[in-house]
C-alpha cells in the first residue's frame, strides 16, 4: 500500500545544534580578533626595547635629559674688521662690440596700430618689400604699455599686457626679399603696467606718479623687475625673428622738484646710473640671441645738453648699441649729427647715425621715415 512521509521513522541528529553554535562564536571570534588587531595598531609604541601597547591615558612622555653645561658647545667669534662700500657702476669697460659690419639702412615705420591691423599690416610691408627700403620698423609696444604680439613672458601674463598679432607672416616676407626686419618698443613709458602695479612707478619727490605731457605715466628705472621685464621681451622678441630691436623711451625724465624710487638705494641716486644699469643689461642679452640692439635718443637729451638728467650719456650708450636714432627735423639735422656722432667709439657714422623724420632728408644715407 502507498506510504506517507510522516510513517517514516528519522533519526535524531544529536550534534548539529551545538556545532552551529560552535561554529557561529568561532566566526565571531575570528571576525572580532581581526578587528582589534587593525584598531590595537594605532596604539602600539616601537622603541629600542621592542613593541608595546600603550591604551588612552597609559602614555607618558618620555623625560627629556637634562644637558650637562660642562658639554654644551660653546660658539666662538672672532673679530672681523669688515668694511662695506658702495660704489657706483663703472662703465669704462663697457663695449659690446665695434659694429664694422653694420650697413645704412633706409627704413619704414610701422605704428602698433597698423601691426595690429592684418590688411593695413599686409599694404606697409608690401611698400617696403617693392620700393627701395632696406627695413620695416614695427612698433610691438607702444608707449601706453600694450604688446602687440602673444607674449608668454611672466611680467605679461600676470598683468595683461600681451597682445594677440602674430607677425611671422611679415617677419617671413620682409627676410623672403633680403629686407631688415625691426622691433621697436617703450621702455620706461607704460601707463597699462601701473594700471595693475603702482609699485613700478616712478615718483615725484611729493609721491605723485611721474607723468609726462601726453598723459603717459613712466616706471622706474631702477626697479629690477621693470629691468626683468624689458629683457624678457627683448629675448622673445630675438626669437620671433626681428633682426634688430629698437630701445625707445630709454631715458629718465626731467623734474626740477626731483623724484623717489621703489627700490632702497644706498648711494645717491642717479639718471645715468639708472637707464644705463639698464641699459647695460637689456643689450647683452640681446648679445646671447645674436639680435642688433640699438636706442633711440630723447632730442632733449642731445639738442638741450641734459643727458646727466635724462640718463642718455651718449658716450656709454654708442658703447652699449649698435644704432641710435634720432627724432630730428631738416633745420637741426646737421647739428644733430653732429653732438651725436661727437662720441661715437668705432664704426661707420652713416650706419650708426640714423635720423628719424616725417620726410625722406636729402643729405642722410640712413633714415627711418615715421
Amino acid at each position: 500500500m502507498p506510504y506517507r512521509p510522516k510513517d517514516i521513522y528519522r533519526g535524531r541528529r544529536k550534534f548539529r545544534v551545538p556545532l552551529n553554535i560552535f561554529l557561529f562564536v568561532l566566526v565571531l571570534l575570528v571576525f572580532g580578533g581581526v578587528t582589534m588587531f587593525y584598531v590595537l595598531q594605532r596604539y602600539m609604541v616601537y622603541d629600542a626595547n621592542g613593541a608595546t601597547l600603550q591604551l588612552p591615558g597609559q602614555r607618558t612622555e618620555a623625560p627629556v635629559p637634562e644637558e650637562d653645561p660642562a658639554l654644551a658647545v660653546q660658539p666662538t667669534f672672532e673679530p672681523v674688521n669688515v668694511q662695506i662700500v658702495w660704489e657706483d657702476p663703472d662703465f669704462a669697460d663697457v663695449d659690446m662690440g665695434t659694429w664694422d659690419d653694420l650697413k645704412p639702412v633706409q627704413a619704414l615705420f610701422i605704428p602698433a596700430g597698423t601691426v595690429t591691423n592684418g590688411a593695413e599690416l599686409t599694404t606697409a610691408v608690401t611698400n617696403v618689400t617693392a620700393s627701395d627700403y632696406t627695413m620695416a620698423v614695427l612698433e610691438m609696444k607702444s608707449r601706453s604699455g600694450q604688446l602687440v604680439w602673444p607674449s608668454t613672458c611672466e611680467t605679461a601674463l600676470d598683468y595683461g599686457t600681451s597682445g594677440t598679432t602674430d607677425v611671422s607672416a611679415a617677419i617671413q616676407s620682409l627676410h623672403a626679399v633680403g629686407k631688415i626686419a625691426a622691433a621697436q618698443i617703450s621702455c620706461f613709458c607704460d601707463s597699462l603696467l601701473l594700471q595693475h602695479n603702482w609699485s613700478f612707478a616712478l615718483r615725484y619727490a611729493d609721491g605723485n606718479l611721474c607723468q609726462d605731457a601726453d598723459g603717459s605715466y613712466w616706471l622706474d628705472p631702477y626697479n629690477q623687475t621693470v629691468r626683468g621685464y624689458l629683457v624678457d621681451l627683448t629675448r622673445e622678441l630675438a626669437a620671433l625673428g626681428f633682426d634688430e630691436i629698437i630701445l625707445a623711451d630709454l631715458y629718465h625724465p626731467v623734474s626740477e622738484n626731483g623724484f623717489t624710487y621703489s627700490v632702497t638705494l644706498n648711494t645717491e641716486p642717479d639718471p645715468v646710473v639708472a637707464v644705463c644699469q639698464a641699459a647695460q643689461r637689456i643689450a647683452e642679452a640681446g648679445q646671447s640671441t645674436k639680435t642688433v640692439i640699438s636706442a633711440r635718443l630723447d632730442a632733449g637729451s642731445l639738442r638741450n645738453g641734459q643727458g646727466a638728467q635724462t640718463g642718455q650719456d651718449l658716450n656709454i650708450f654708442w658703447r652699449l648699441f649698435a644704432r641710435l636714432y634720432c627724432p630730428t627735423t631738416p633745420d637741426v639735422l646737421a647739428s644733430d649729427r653732429e653732438t651725436a656722432v661727437a662720441g661715437i667709439n668705432g664704426g661707420n657714422a652713416d650706419a650708426r647715425f640714423v635720423p628719424v623724420e616725417g620726410m625722406i632728408p636729402e643729405d642722410s644715407v640712413s633714415y627711418v621715415l615715421g
